[in-house]
């Protein structure tokens, strides 16, 4: 859709930035398949600045967790399903241009787009305020698995609901395993899968075992969640 003719302020709404220079936001909404000005370049600045300020946000927040549970927290807030999903409730689809090879656009296309929105976004903001202007965008757009992220009352009860649908949908238990360890004098993690049945679901990081399966849970029910929607 990117163009010339657009009129494209309800995006600026949406994405909470107002460019100044318009060819960086019909850049980063223009997929390779389009034209040889495309967005990839925005798209790796993007994925940097993305991971920054995630980054930022979780150590100031979470300034007593140790690095793997920071690093568990980070994945789930940049993973591609939460950079898609995202994308997707913000109505992206009839913004971002595709070219004939592509029948349509799909969740990947999307979610790269974000990415690349970001640095468009980061580049057209002036230095002194580019870090902090972009972490607000990051926070508004985020808002929704931030405050999945920080609420700890859901882990407590994850571990029960993945086998109530285990036993209910599978006749079997989950099965928790340690991927990998990281040992330190001052600090311990943990990388633990949940496991039912043949299916594996994502891994993830926690300070104890114990932690760890209950956000390898907390992954299992978010991705079956996301297969339910």
């Amino acid at each position: 859709m990117a163009g010339e003719s657009v009129d494209f302020r309800p995006l600026e709404d949406l994405l909470g930035h107002v460019f100044r220079n318009r060819s960086l936001l019909q850049e980063a909404l223009t997929h390779a398949s389009a034209k040889e000005a495309h967005n990839e370049r925005l798209e790796f600045l993007g994925d940097a600045v993305l991971n920054l300020v995630v980054v930022d946000l979780l150590f100031s927040h979470f300034q007593n967790a140790r690095e793997g549970e920071l690093t568990e927290r980070k994945s789930r807030l940049v993973s591609r399903a939460t950079l898609e999903k995202t994308a997707q409730q913000m109505g992206l689809a009839e913004w971002v241009e595709i070219g004939p090879s592509l029948a349509e656009v799909t969740p990947s296309v999307l979610g790269n787009a974000l990415e690349a929105l970001l640095g468009a976004i980061y580049l057209d903001t002036l230095v002194p305020d580019r870090l902090s202007h972009c972490t607000e965008v990051v926070r508004a757009w985020l808002k929704e698995p931030w405050n999945h992220l920080v609420d700890d009352r859901l882990l407590p009860g994850v571990k029960s609901r993945l086998q109530h649908w285990a036993q209910k949908e599978k006749g079997t238990l989950p099965e928790y395993r340690v991927k990998d360890s990281f040992d330190h004098p001052t600090t311990h993690a943990f990388l633990v899968t949940a496991r039912v049945g043949k299916r594996e679901f994502p891994e993830a990081w926690g300070s104890t075992k114990k932690e760890a399966e209950r956000w390898a849970a907390w992954e299992a029910l978010r991705v079956l969640n996301d297969h339910a929607n």
